[in-house]
């Protein structure tokens, strides 16, 4: 998930350089925090109860995995000419030699 993320993030901002290590240290602080939040609302609210604890644990990222591909598949059938835009017009053009 952090890679689709990730790679998300780079098809969105081609070839910006300029807010580029804003936008991936907007999403890294956000990331972190959301998942700390969630990981210390979790423990408080279900220490007392392991097995609860336990299914929580692990049910959130399969859910989380599944959400993701199923996003994912729905950008790709929706969006998939506007990304091949976006990727086409981040590549750096190529130098056009002439032949000898």
């Amino acid at each position: 998930m952090l890679n689709t993320g990730t790679s998300l993030i780079s098809d969105v901002l081609g070839n910006d350089v300029k807010s580029a290590a804003f936008v991936y240290g907007a999403y890294s602080l956000l990331d972190k925090f959301a998942n700390g939040f969630l990981l210390y609302w979790l423990v408080a609210n279900y220490s007392m109860d392991p097995q609860a604890l336990r299914w929580i644990i692990s049910l959130i990222p399969i859910c989380c995995t599944v959400g993701t591909a199923i996003v994912t598949w729905i950008g790709l059938k929706l969006y998939s000419d506007k990304l091949a835009k976006i990727s086409v017009a981040s590549k750096p053009e190529k130098e056009t030699k002439q032949p000898e």
